[in-house]
């Protein structure tokens, strides 16, 4: 029994002896009891899947539901009074629960073939469940390597041939149960090794997909034992169908999936929860991110299928190979990693350069900005000092002249006064300079201070 069907019993609440009967009864609860489309939807996969196992076995299906016959009891007086309504009631009900159907198959539909929605979507919660029992840690001299994977039920076990560094080992299961395994087949120029449980019972193991239908930006899934945290798996995107390496002949699948020591010999799985790959090697680096590769699984195909039994120095010459290959891997990535410490130094560089040169640049226009500033000032200045400077000399001028204006208006007054004292001296037939009266010479005085004034007035200092 696979295990998809094993979990369709467990979903349906069934023993795996549960008979068809039991198993279409308990389909009919379920159904009646949930409401939620998603629970709806993963009771009918499990009904259709142990229907399917039913089949396969030779048995009968479970029976559809069907409405009680109307010949199996007589119908008595009243019903056949009823009848006719109750067939009107039934229609109406069998053209509502139509049309309810209908809208649900149009959801459905859109649903699957919805164009909008990312290519390779699944329940992914689902198929975690699924695999988890497959994926195995390969123990060697009592230390995990890495990961495995089972791909068929009798015990046979796929992984990385630089994972396993013996031709015997160990592999532990998510349940906790360990297991002897034995090297079968080793393929150092794919990184391929294929052992063999020692224990004789069923295994639940993994399909294996086609590697060639895959494509960039499909949803995968990495499985492994990273860092020793058992059954762990990394959601990413194929970023290329298509890689390869100078070291091995395999083409390898890269993905953004995360990657870790010990997930080496995992499955890379599509949203089908079918194996695509082998999880072998990452590129790591200060400046590098998302950079995992898999072997694809079409290339170790015929030796799954075929699992010859290598001898023991078949076995022992690829397991050095794989140490060389491993040697080759080292040189190429410290090769790489050179290459790229190297053009990461000349980009510093370069930047560096750069930086240094927009600061001179920027310090040579600050110059040029004050130098300028420096040049307006000390323009504005002039400016400002010979303006100060003429009006200076302006009010110096202006003074200057009301000086002299005042001083010719008092001189004028003054004459005035003269030449009006001396007026009144003749027509009171003195002599000029005389002694005029206290009264008359008291309004000459006052004309004279008058016109002083006016002039003081006029002419302001």
């Amino acid at each position: 029994m696979d295990p998809n069907t094993k979990r369709s019993f467990e979903i349906l609440g069934l023993r795996e002896d549960a008979s068809p009967e039991e198993t279409h009864r308990a389909y009919r609860l379920l159904a009646a009891e949930k409401t939620d489309w998603r629970e709806v939807k993963e009771i009918n996969w499990a009904y259709e899947c142990v229907k399917d196992y039913f089949s396969s076995k030779g048995a009968d299906g479970a029976p559809e539901a069907s409405l009680p016959s109307e010949e199996s009891h007589p119908p008595s007086p009243s019903h056949r009074r009823a009848s006719g309504s109750g067939r009107r009631i039934a229609v109406m009900a069998a053209l509502s629960i139509g049309a309810i159907l209908a809208v649900l198959a149009a959801l459905f539909a859109f649903k699957v073939i919805d164009p909008f929605r990312t290519r390779g979507t699944g329940d992914l919660s689902a198929i975690v469940k699924a695999v988890k029992p497959s994926i195995v840690t390969v123990v060697t001299d009592g230390a995990a390597r890495g990961s495995g994977f089972v791909v068929s039920k009798d015990g046979y076990i796929v992984t990385n041939a630089h994972v396993i560094r013996d031709i015997a080992g160990k592999a532990s299961f998510s349940d906790g149960s360990v297991v002897d395994v034995d090297l079968i087949i080793v393929d150092p120029e794919r990184d391929f090794a294929l052992l063999k449980t020692r224990e004789g019972r069923q295994y639940p193991f993994l399909n294996l997909g086609d590697s060639s239908a895959c494509s960039e930006g499909d949803t995968v899934i990495a499985a492994g034992t990273p860092l020793s945290f058992e059954t762990t798996f990394t959601r990413g995107i194929i970023s290329s169908a298509k890689r390869s390496f100078p070291a091995y002949k395999a083409s390898f699948i890269q993905t953004d999936a995360a990657l870790s020591p010990g997930n080496s010999g995992g499955p890379l799985i599509n949203l089908s929860g079918a194996v695509i790959g082998i999880n072998s090697l990452k590129i790591s680096g200060s400046s590098v991110e998302g950079m995992g590769f898999a072997v694809a699984i079409n290339d170790v195909k015929h030796h799954i299928s075929g699992r010859r039994q290598m001898s023991e120095s078949e076995l022992s010459r690829g397991l050095a190979r794989v140490e060389e290959k491993m040697e080759e891997m080292r040189q190429w990535r410290d090769q790489s990693s050179g290459s790229q410490e190297k053009g990461v130094r000349d980009r510093i560089v370069e930047e560096q350069w750069e930086r240094e040169r927009r600061t001179r640049e920027f310090a040579e226009r600050v110059e040029e900005a004050n130098r300028n500033l420096r040049e307006q000032k000390e323009k504005e200045e002039r400016r400002i000092t010979d303006e100060a400077e003429q009006h200076r000399s302006r009010m110096r001028d202006q003074m200057e002249a009301k000086r002299k204006a005042l001083s010719e208006c008092l001189q004028t007054a003054n004459h005035h006064y003269q030449t009006a004292w001396n007026d009144s001296c003749k027509s009171m037939n003195l002599g000029s300079q005389c002694r005029l009266p206290y009264s008359t010479a008291s309004v000459l005085e006052q004309r004279l201070m008058q016109s002083r004034n006016e002039c003081f007035r006029v002419y302001p200092q």
